[in-house]
């Protein structure tokens, strides 16, 4: 299963990056109830919705198509912390890609991870997850660069696997990717895949260690079962409802996306003290504040982008939640 949470790292990173660029913090950030001084927190972790929402931005902002390679190239081995190090003290690089899947939860994946042999070959296959269309291709670059970038760690800088394969078409100049990737690239095909021999798994690593490692791998399952005790029912509902821009659906529709009857997603979210319409409501004044405050967008599109048919409904939502209307609130 994906996590759902990623350590601040995963949007520091990038974000630091692109503020070189030009994009400014704010551009970055907005709509993710986010800001520095809470990614820069100890131990800091943001929701998998949060990041999508920054990758959404840098998008928008960056104009870059490619944006998700840029994003994946960000992620050195050694930014993971002690998973990191977990894979690197490991005694070769097969030993290092099972402890990767066993602890994926401690990576920057948005996608499910799966390692198969075929012949001599061993393809790593990274399956999408319920996103919008219009994402796939930045989130597939994304999660391929990061992997080869562990890859990479493991191996070296210079390593080259055999082909990578994406299951979008080609978002800019094919010699691009061959240059990013060190191999050949294939578009259009069934799955996200990186192709190496299976003799690499053999491979011994240079920092093997097993004192190391077993300290490492008792780090990893206590921060894992810490991250599997911080999801509740609240935050898959955000997740859900904040992975398809403007969609809101009804909460029979959602409680099936969750596998679990509409009924018991309203028992659920009442033991929290909470409902399903509060959440969406939540989440539209939240959006509505950062689109408000930090952008320039108009209100009528800020409107489209929450999920109104008319920006009449949604001024009077507007002004329900926070006593103003969108202008003057604005102008504050």
């Amino acid at each position: 299963m994906k996590p759902r949470y990623h350590s601040a790292k995963t949007i520091l990173a990038p974000l630091n990056a692109m503020r070189s660029k030009g994009i400014s913090v704010a551009q970055a950030l907005t709509g993710t109830g986010l800001s520095l001084s809470i990614l820069n927190r100890p131990e800091q972790h943001v929701h998998l919705s949060q990041e999508l929402v920054f990758l959404r931005n840098l998008r928008t902002v960056s104009r870059d198509p490619m944006v998700g390679l840029k994003v994946g190239a960000c992620y050195p081995l050694s930014l993971f912390g002690i998973y990191g190090y977990a894979l690197m003290s490991a005694q070769n690089v097969g030993e290092a890609l099972r402890l990767a899947y066993q602890f994926v939860e401690l990576s920057f994946a948005f996608y499910d991870h799966e390692f198969t042999a075929e012949d001599d070959v061993l393809v790593m296959t990274m399956q999408a997850q319920e996103y919008a269309d219009e994402d796939i291709p930045m989130l597939n670059e994304r999660e391929v660069m990061a992997t080869m970038m562990i890859l990479r760690g493991l191996l070296g800088d210079d390593f080259s696997p055999l082909k990578v394969q994406f299951s979008h078409s080609p978002q800019g100049k094919k010699l691009i990717y061959r240059e990013l990737l060190n191999c050949a690239v294939e578009f259009d095909c069934d799955s996200n895949n990186i192709q190496l021999p299976m003799a690499v798994l053999e491979t011994p690593l240079l920092q093997c260690d097993s004192d190391t490692a077993a300290l490492c791998i008792d780090r990893c399952e206590r921060l894992k079962a810490r991250l599997d005790e911080e999801v509740s029912i609240v935050d898959e509902v955000r997740e859900r409802l904040l992975l398809r821009p403007g969609y809101f659906p009804n909460i029979e529709s959602l409680a099936a996306q969750l596998n679990i009857s509409g009924r018991t997603l309203r028992r659920r979210l009442a033991e929290q003290n909470t409902g399903y319409q509060q959440i969406v409501d939540q989440i539209r004044y939240e959006l509505a504040r950062e689109y408000l405050s930090g952008t320039d967008i108009g209100i009528e599109q800020i409107s489209a982008l929450l999920g109104y048919s008319d920006p009449a409904h949604f001024s009077h939502a507007f002004r329900r939640w926070s006593g103003s209307s969108p202008s003057c609130f604005r102008d504050q």
